[in-house]
């Protein structure tokens, strides 16, 4: 068992090394990837450090116990920044700011641990006070930060609606999963502290954490690998937040605002830009030659949707129109659903239930028994 235990440990730390090898190699690409190679860091720092106990050296033990103490001090920052990083620019000084609380850490707690050597006990665990109360404000901190990074997603998706016609791969969807699992990570911890606690000896229990800390890494290394970075501005955010819905609604006059809706019509109905997978609100501005704010502002206040909304209820009355005239009898819905703009089974899926109340398969039966066919035209 002691084997199989080394064995996956060994695995664990062979995979967050290359993760980090990997994420370096893009160092040049993109900050975030930056963040994220130092988020890996952090991960292999409390993945040693639940593996001490197995590893049984105390040369490692003396080294990392110190900072994995305070490690959620800087893995709380670091997850914010990285969102922060993918969907507009930060700066290292922000980064550095928000990562004070580790730096105090590492001045109060860590340092000393090594200058002065903490009395530890047997299996080289810090049972002083400061090894308590270091660790406990680290974790607050770390949920703290977590609650911002949702806040924070949250707040960026309502702005990719108003600047994307598709939010697949740059959503961070998977990020907010890991999000999750970070939560679940936090509350084992305490549950297998509170088991060490109480029962030194079942030091099994920390193999729990090594398990599900390896799906960790490797999750939020594979995807972190392929995200591309989402081009919003820290202003854009703002707006969206504050801004956007508080404006005049006489910013674009009638005459104007007559003439932009007519030249996005013929837009959309007769060159059928929808049909343009991974339409952009920039994109479609720069073929009605104005400004994306402009546009955005036009959709937002005189059409009271989004861009996303408004660009995919197009492609839904497209997608209708093709099973009406019965081209899924030579096509499959997704077929069609991609030739009408839509880029992903699920979005499309959950675009045409939100807007028709019923699934794409059902509006097909709908339309072959003649039960909707006649309440509806283009």
């Amino acid at each position: 068992m002691q084997d199989f235990f080394l064995f996956i440990i060994y695995s664990g730390i062979t995979l967050n090394l290359l993760l980090i090898l990997l994420v370096i190699n893009r160092f040049k690409k993109q900050f975030s990837n930056q963040i994220l190679a130092f988020i890996l860091v952090c991960l292999l720092v409390l993945f040693l450090t639940y593996a001490s106990s197995y590893i049984q050296s105390d040369t490692i033990s003396t080294l990392i116990l110190p900072f994995g103490a305070i490690i959620y001090m800087a893995l709380g920052p670091l997850l914010l920044n990285y969102v922060q990083a993918i969907y507009g620019k930060i700066t290292i000084q922000k980064v550095i700011k928000d990562l004070i609380p580790f730096f105090i850490g590492l001045l109060t707690f860590t340092l000393p641990s090594y200058i002065f050597k903490i009395p530890t006990n047997e299996q080289g665990f810090n049972y002083s006070t400061l090894i308590y109360i270091i660790p406990f404000l680290g974790s607050i901190y770390f949920i703290y930060c977590l609650y911002n990074c949702y806040r924070t997603l949250k707040k960026y998706r309502t702005t990719l609606k108003k600047n994307y016609s598709f939010t697949k791969n740059i959503d961070l969807k998977w990020f907010s999963i890991w999000v999750n699992g970070l939560i679940a990570l936090l509350i084992i911890d305490m549950i297998c502290g509170g088991i060490l606690i109480a029962y030194p000896s079942l030091q099994l229990v920390l193999f729990i954490n090594l398990l599900y800390l390896t799906g960790l890494i490797w999750y939020m290394g594979y995807y972190g690998l392929n995200q591309s970075q989402v081009f919003l501005t820290t202003q854009e955010v703002e707006k969206t937040e504050t801004k956007l819905y508080s404006q005049s609604p006489t910013l674009i006059q009638s005459d104007e605002f007559l003439d932009l809706e007519k030249k996005l019509k013929e837009l959309f109905e007769n060159r059928q830009l929808f049909k343009q997978q991974n339409l952009t609100l920039r994109e479609t501005a720069d073929a009605l030659e104005i400004s994306d704010k402009k546009l955005s502002n036009f959709i937002n206040q005189h059409l009271k949707t989004s861009f996303y909304d408004y660009v995919n209820s197009y492609r839904i009355q497209n997608f209708k129109e093709s099973i009406r005239k019965g081209d899924s009898n030579q096509l499959t819905l997704l077929a069609i659903a991609f030739d009408s703009g839509f880029n992903s089974k699920a979005t499309f899926n959950r675009v045409f239930k939100n807007s028709e109340g019923i699934t794409p398969l059902q509006y097909k039966k709908s339309i072959e028994k003649g039960i909707i066919a006649s309440n509806e035209s283009i």
